[in-house]
């Protein structure tokens, strides 16, 4: 009798264990893989170049966009790769393919974290490129004399090139009373004139590299209503660690230099000026530019150079408020022509 109760216990395991699996026998993975062998294939991918801008509003949100290169190091095909963003406050979320195929994308909103899933398909050997834009309220913190941003990033895979960049809201300092105003020591700065733009670069990051960058400014002082600040690069970092602090005196003569330019060039003194402090953004569509007879619609630039359709804007919309460029609309086709003022 005992022998039969057993048998029939083996037989319910074991009709549970196979209703468990779907059609076909197949095991049921997670989804959020990013090397591992599945039913006996090699499935496995890595970054080779993932690239984030933060651009910091006024208003205390961040506008961000991710440039993501995903290379298939695995045998087989990869149908699908995750991204994990550590924020749970992520709004108008775009996804666009730009050198694969996108099927489809969900959200996971987690505790601390979001997980992003993109379904698509990327040979063996083969890398798919993906933007990602959306809008955040939760990188910016308000305190007493100064605003800090924060964004951490966790790496859930091995990643070959990681570029960082965060936009400063126009008008702004960096505040350095009594604290450190940016951490880590960024690996290079410009200004497009009014904002002050910091980036980090790092290659070959390993799988589970964190990083948290730290950000703390303050806006242009109440007695100066309307004041507008100018950087010019600087050494970074210096051999004492104090890099930070020629940036209020170079930031006081760069204004009055630029405040000068301005101010002769509205009276007629100055007819051809030439910006000489241009992003790695603003070089490389003036190079496209070039090279394609100096006229291009933004659309086919956005496709050629990789970049979100935000960046791209804000790029383009930078180039003219400096005279390098001009746009016109056909229709709904935005073109962008070459001044003949870029030096590059």
């Amino acid at each position: 009798m005992r022998g039969l109760k057993v048998a029939v216990l083996v037989v319910l395991v074991g009709a549970l264990l196979v209703a468990c699996l779907p059609h076909g026998g197949e095991a049921v993975y997670t989804r959020l893989f990013v090397g591992a062998t599945v039913n006996g294939k090699d499935v496995s991918y890595e970054f080779g170049e993932e690239r984030i801008t933060a651009v910091l509003l006024d208003s205390g949100e961040a506008e961000f966009s991710i440039f993501l290169s995903v290379k298939n190091t695995g045998g087989e095909n990869v149908t699908g790769f995750s991204l994990i963003i550590e924020l749970t406050d992520i709004l108008n979320l775009s996804v666009v393919n730009l050198s694969a195929p996108l099927y489809n994308y969900t959200l996971e909103f987690r505790r601390y974290d979001t997980v992003i899933y993109v379904e698509t398909l990327i040979p063996p050997g083969e890398a798919g490129n993906f933007s990602f834009s959306f809008t955040t309220g939760q990188v910016v913190l308000v305190l007493y004399s100064y605003f800090q941003f924060l964004f951490s990033e966790k790496l859930e895979v091995g990643v070959g090139k990681f570029v960082f960049e965060v936009w400063l809201p126009p008008r702004c300092f960096l505040y350095s009373e009594g604290v450190t105003p940016i951490s880590p020591e960024p690996t290079s700065n410009f200004t497009d004139g009014e904002r002050l733009v910091f980036q980090w670069e790092y290659n070959n990051l390993p799988s589970g590299t964190y990083e948290t960058f730290i950000v703390r400014y303050s806006t242009a002082t109440a007695s100066e209503p309307g004041s507008s600040v100018a950087v010019v690069p600087f050494p970074v970092p210096s051999p004492q660690g104090l890099w930070w602090v020629p940036v209020v005196v170079l930031a006081a003569v760069a204004g009055i230099v630029l405040g000068a330019v301005l101010f002769y060039r509205r009276r007629g003194g100055l007819s051809d000026v030439v910006f000489p402090l241009l992003s790695d953004a603003e070089r490389e569509v003036l190079k496209l530019l070039s090279e394609s007879g100096g006229v291009m619609s933004q659309k086919e630039i956005q496709s050629r150079i990789g970049y979100s359709k935000a960046k791209v804007s804000m790029t383009v919309n930078l180039l003219e408020k400096k005279g390098l460029v001009e746009k016109e609309s056909r229709g709904r086709t935005k073109i962008v022509k070459l001044t003949g003022k870029a030096k590059l």
